[in-house]
């Protein structure tokens, strides 16, 4: 398995776990709607779209997914999210985290990869954009 996929499954595990412990939470701790129940398959269908192209480093879908993804998953919360528990927040908070850091080493690998993961270039290159010789 090439490096930079093998890195981002790897780091998107945390979220999975994360988003595996919402949805137990949901059938277990807070019941949900089934409005809600199809908005987190819709928001899981968009996260399975983003992974996949994060894969394939097409920036401009991933770009996509993650504005669908801000839009439904601020219909979540503003709709559904209103006064729910401290530990489904708490996941939530862990969940959005893991993401951020997903799609952070998502475009690190890219940029890596692209420099033929050589410290020497990745060096010249930092020297260069900050105006050093």
């Amino acid at each position: 398995m090439p490096m930079r996929p093998a890195i981002l499954a790897v780091s998107f595990l945390p979220f999975l776990y994360y988003a595996a412990k919402d949805s137990v939470f949901h059938l277990r701790g807070r019941k949900v709607s089934l409005t809600e129940h199809v908005l987190h398959g819709a928001i899981g269908l968009v996260l399975a779209i983003l992974f996949a192209h994060a894969l394939m480093a097409h920036h401009v879908i991933v770009l996509g997914a993650l504005i669908m993804f801000a839009a439904a998953g601020s219909i979540d919360e503003y709709i559904f999210h209103r006064d729910i528990p401290a530990e489904e927040s708490d996941l939530h908070a862990k969940e959005h985290m893991s993401l951020l850091i997903f799609i952070v080493v998502s475009l690190g690998t890219d940029w890596l990869a692209k420099n033929h993961w050589s410290l020497d270039e990745i060096i010249k290159q930092l020297r260069a954009a900050g105006g050093a010789p």
